[in-house]
């Protein structure tokens, strides 16, 4: 009798995903809804004569019978005599019973559709827990007519709590995909600047000031933000055009000519390479936002199958907001992370932030600047600039700042950093200096940001940080995909959801939870860094800023970098240091 409202509920479950846009009728994970009425059917045949079977046998003994003791369930206790109260006792019983098993069946619904949305478990271990959630039903609801309801109760009540406690997980990190999935938009600010001594406190306090831009650095936002000070201050503003940020940042220290600029926030930085106190010089009396979205060709690959490519992106942020990641801002970590889902080989390739290579800004100025640089134009302007490096074809990309990985590290429960070398980190590194043993170290969060952010105990310097660097990514991967993580779930979920920006699909993220889950082979991670030679007073074409100190990354470097990726996108597994020291 239930079958029929089983089936008409598995085509309306399927018909709401479909008219939604979901991945189809025909999706396994849908499919396996049509086996389950299958099956469905079967257990109620089963059950029906089961049930047949056990009234028979009751009604017999004259034992239990629903519709006849039901009748006592609200009359007075005084009015009934003992035989009566018996039953008025068992009627109670199998209400308590009913709405129990109701419950269970509610929460193992919202569960069961919960799944089949994240869609992150193995087909075998997604139908074994349909028919064993379906099979416990049945049990706890047919107990309720026999002597054994109690047990069916107690099985009911902690079903129901461990199906709602996974029930909150999974809703948990089914918001943290729809998070994750918000980065398709970046933020662009604009700033209006004037000296720190300046008596200036708003625009209308500058409306008469003499406004300059950079012609060369500014996008279109600039321009809006033009018409945004002429219309706030009803004032017509012409900003004198500069070409570079020399002259235009003495014009203003001058404060004759120009005693106001607009810029990008992004630019911050890029002006402090000249203008070392640059930020302490100045004040901002208005700021804009402009919200853009990140224009990056649609990846269609089948993460469970196709070999991928994923750009981290470490920005120069010192807190973790989201409206940090979200705006353009220096890259400072640049690590391509190739991954073959069918050997389970990555490799991680880090290229040093100061690699003096051919970048484009948003209006398309393009020459050589440093790579660092091309973040403060946009992600897509750093994926850009690396694809042309190495010929290759980044799917996706991952936003991520120092404190970001702190917190996530903590949640994992600290990780396993490899250090090259023996080494003791600096102030500037963190305000503990802590010792670094050649090998295995074990660090909490603080400890491992000090582990990457130190450059000045190293005679490479920057190119051992960006080495130090990839270790740690190294070790958030090996520690995230190990059994322990499941310990730190709730912990690292709610970390995750406000550290990371991504535009990776959600689904992209369920199929390789559920590669994971599938098959737990360790994954063979392979790291190797750019190095390159250190240069000083060169020209930043894009930027134009001039004395900069630059590195010119070795072509041999990247040769070896390219055909590394290629070997791991072909399904080649190796090792690294093995294929160095062989005759390629």
């Amino acid at each position: 009798a239930c079958a029929p409202y089983a089936f008409c509920f598995i085509i309306l479950y399927n018909t709401i995903y479909a008219v939604s846009g979901s991945k189809g009728i025909f999706h396994l994970p849908y499919f396996s809804l049509f086996l389950q009425h299958i099956v469905l059917n079967c257990l109620m045949f089963v059950f029906k004569l089961y049930y047949k079977s056990m009234r028979k046998k009751v009604m017999a003994k004259n034992t239990f019978s629903v519709k006849n003791d039901m009748q006592y369930l609200f009359k007075p206790k005084v009015s009934l005599s003992k035989i009566e109260r018996k039953k008025k006792r068992r009627a109670w019983a199998f209400a308590i019973g009913s709405v129990l098993v109701l419950i269970q069946l509610v929460l193992t619904v919202l569960f069961l559709l919960k799944m089949f949305k994240l869609d992150i478990l193995p087909f075998k271990y997604l139908f074994m827990i349909n028919i064993i959630l379906i099979l416990l039903v049945l049990y706890d609801f047919t107990s309720q007519f026999t002597k054994s309801h109690i047990l069916g109760k107690l099985i009911s009540v902690m079903l129901s709590c461990l199906i709602l406690f996974t029930y909150l997980f999974a809703a948990k990190f089914d918001s943290v995909l729809d998070k994750l999935g918000a980065a398709n938009v970046e933020i662009d600010i604009v700033d209006v600047c004037v000296l720190s001594n300046d008596k200036a406190q708003n625009l209308n306090d500058a409306a008469n000031y003499k406004f300059a831009i950079n012609s060369t650095a500014s996008n279109a936002n600039i321009n809006t933000s033009i018409e945004s000070i002429s219309s706030e201050t009803g004032k017509t503003i012409k900003p004198t055009e500069y070409t570079n940020w020399s002259n235009l940042v003495n014009a203003l220290y001058d404060n004759k000519n120009v005693q106001a600029i607009v810029i990008n926030h992004s630019m911050m930085s890029i002006i402090s390479q000249e203008f070392p106190d640059f930020e302490d010089s100045i004040k901002i009396i208005k700021t804009y936002e402009y919200k853009e979205k990140v224009e990056l060709d649609a990846s269609n690959v089948n993460v469970k199958r196709d070999p991928f490519i994923i750009y981290v992106s470490g920005i120069s942020s010192d807190d973790g907001e989201d409206t940090k990641l979200a705006s353009k801002a220096l890259s400072d970590v640049n690590i391509l992370a190739v991954i073959n889902p069918e050997t389970k080989q990555v490799l991680l390739v880090t290229t040093p932030r100061d690699s003096y290579i051919k970048i484009s800004n948003s209006s398309g100025v393009t020459g050589y600047d440093k790579l660092a640089h091309a973040g403060s134009y946009g992600v897509d302007k750093s994926i850009e600039a690396l694809e042309n490096l190495y010929g290759i074809n980044i799917d996706y990309y991952v936003k991520i700042n120092f404190a970001g990985s702190q917190a996530v590290i903590d949640a994992l429960g600290g990780i396993t950093i490899e250090s090259e070398i023996e080494f003791t980190n600096g102030w500037e590194a963190a305000p503990v200096s802590y010792h670094f043993v050649q090998g295995a170290n074990e660090c909490d969060g603080e400890k491992a940001i000090a582990f990457a952010r130190e450059r000045k105990a190293f005679a490479a310097g920057d190119f051992q940080r960006g080495r130090n660097q990839t270790a740690v990514i190294k070790g958030i991967i090996q520690k995230a995909t190990s059994p322990a993580i499941l310990t730190r779930y709730s912990a690292v979920m709610d970390t995750v959801s406000d550290m990371f920006l991504t535009n990776i699909p959600s689904s992209a993220i369920s199929d390789l939870v559920k590669l994971q889950l599938s098959n737990s082979t360790p994954w063979n991670i392979q790291t190797y860094s750019i190095s390159g030679k250190t240069d000083e007073y060169r020209h930043l074409e894009v930027s134009n800023v001039y004395g900069a100190s630059i590195v010119l990354p070795y072509e041999e470097d990247i040769s070896t970098a390219t055909k590394l990726m290629n070997k791991v996108i072909a399904g080649e597994t190796f090792d690294v240091d093995t294929y160095l020291n062989s005759d390629n």
